[in-house]
């Protein structure tokens, strides 16, 4: 009984930690940049979290991103994923952002449309919305490697803007801060199942001890 518990212990731990802090952020509310032109009253730009996650199987990468108010209350806010496919730059070192490193950007709108620089627009529902969440999806073929051996070793930051200002005043927030993060794999459908039978199997001795108890 001690081994089969001590196995379905080991077998949880080894599964894959897919989504935890490494893969994905939680920035604080209301800290928006001392150089941002637009008001703090656009909580739609101020990130909460955000995760991006690729499927090899499908080749797809989903960005998705939490703001502290609902996505679309600024009229002129856009959300720009800066990439880092491996030529990276830190293009806001002139504001003493050094660890956002990106050569390739993507804007998602709130009216649900959104484009690749250098590349153009993403296909008609890529973008979707959900109260104080926005998600795209982007094929990895938009997303060619500049350098990096992998697509899971992409790394990513979110600045969301208010058009209605020019240059990097128009920018709320930076997500993390001064860093970028890295992407996450979709767990396989094995895994859950894997996942599923080992918590099955506590519970199960967990009610069997208690049956003997």
């Amino acid at each position: 009984m001690r081994l089969l518990a001590s196995l379905s212990t080991a077998t949880l731990l080894a599964l894959p930690l897919a989504g935890h802090a490494l893969t994905s952020i939680d920035d604080a509310k209301g800290d928006f940049l001392a150089t941002f032109a637009g008001s703090s009253a656009s909580t739609d730009l101020d990130v909460l979290s955000a995760s991006v996650t690729y499927a090899p199987g499908t080749d797809l990468f989903t960005l998705t991103a939490t703001m502290d108010g609902v996505i679309g209350s600024t009229a002129t806010g856009l959300y720009v994923w800066g990439v880092n496919r491996g030529a990276g730059t830190a293009g806001f070192a002139g504001i003493g952002i050094n660890g956002v490193r990106f050569d390739r950007v993507i804007i998602l709108r709130p009216d649900g449309t959104g484009t690749i620089g250098g590349v153009g627009a993403l296909p008609a529902g890529s973008v979707t919305l959900s109260g104080k969440t926005i998600t795209a999806t982007v094929s990895g073929s938009l997303l060619p490697s500049t350098g990096f051996a992998n697509m899971f070793d992409y790394t990513w930051n979110l600045w969301p803007r208010d058009g209605a200002f020019a240059g990097t005043a128009a920018i709320s927030d930076f997500a993390p801060n001064n860093a970028n993060f890295t992407t996450s794999p979709v767990p396989e459908p094995a895994t859950g199942a894997m996942l599923l039978g080992g918590l099955g199997l506590v519970a199960l001795l967990g009610r069997r001890r208690q049956s003997n108890s």
